[in-house]
This record gives structure tokens, C-alpha cells and sequence, in this order.
């Protein structure tokens, strides 16, 4: 399955909405996004993985690499993640102990408002 990006900013966050699968072959692909994105300017990135059928251990190397980025850059990486299958990977990983869930990038982005 091909990987599909969109953006959509909601000042000062810029939300990446991904469909489709984050494994070996994909990653790359979402990869480049956040480095573009960060070279853009915008260190404050919500990952939108409402529309993710599958993320396998290279996705998840690209997750936290993209979190790594941005918080060099003094900004922070949000995931939005309502599927628990999803959620079951970071929490096997001990990814939960990173990341916060959000049901809807709305939601995280008013969560996090003092980023502004």
C-alpha cells in the first residue's frame, strides 16, 4: 500500500495527516516529510495516524527520529492515534511512555496551546 501525506496547519502546529502503512518501504517516504517540514520552519508537528492500517519497527524508528528533530529545533511531536491496535505497538515498544495519545489533531492542538 503507498503511503499518502497531507498537511494542514493550525498555527503554531502543522498537522501531517498519514495514510496508508509506516513500515520498511514507507518510511523514508515520511521521513523526508518531517525533515522538509522542519527545514520549512515549522517545529511543532502533530502526526495525524488516525488513517494508519500498519506500522511496523522502521516506522517506528521514523516516529522517534522525527521527535528527535523537532526537539532539537525546540518544538515537540504530538500523535494522533484513536485506533488501540496502533496504540499496542507503541505500548509494546514502552513508546507510551513518550508519546501522548490524541483522539483528533483539534484535540491535540488545544491541548498544547502554550506552544504558541
Amino acid at each position: 500500500m503507498t503511503l499518502e501525506l497531507k498537511r494542514t496547519v493550525y498555527s503554531p502546529w502543522l498537522v501531517v495527516s498519514v495514510f496508508g502503512e509506516i513500515d520498511m518501504g514507507s518510511s523514508p517516504k515520511l521521513r523526508t516529510e518531517i525533515i522538509r517540514v522542519i527545514n520549512e520552519g515549522h517545529s511543532n508537528l502533530v502526526l495525524d495516524l488516525t488513517s494508519v492500517d500498519f506500522i511496523d519497527s522502521a516506522g517506528l524508528g521514523t516516529i522517534i527520529g522525527g521527535l528527535r528533530r523537532v526537539r532539537s529545533h525546540g518544538g515537540d511531536l504530538l500523535l494522533v492515534c484513536p485506533q488501540e491496535r496502533i496504540q499496542k505497538i507503541f505500548t509494546l515498544c514502552d513508546l507510551d511512555k513518550i508519546f501522548t495519545f490524541y483522539l483528533t489533531h483539534d484535540e491535540a492542538v488545544e491541548d498544547n496551546k502554550e506552544m504558541d
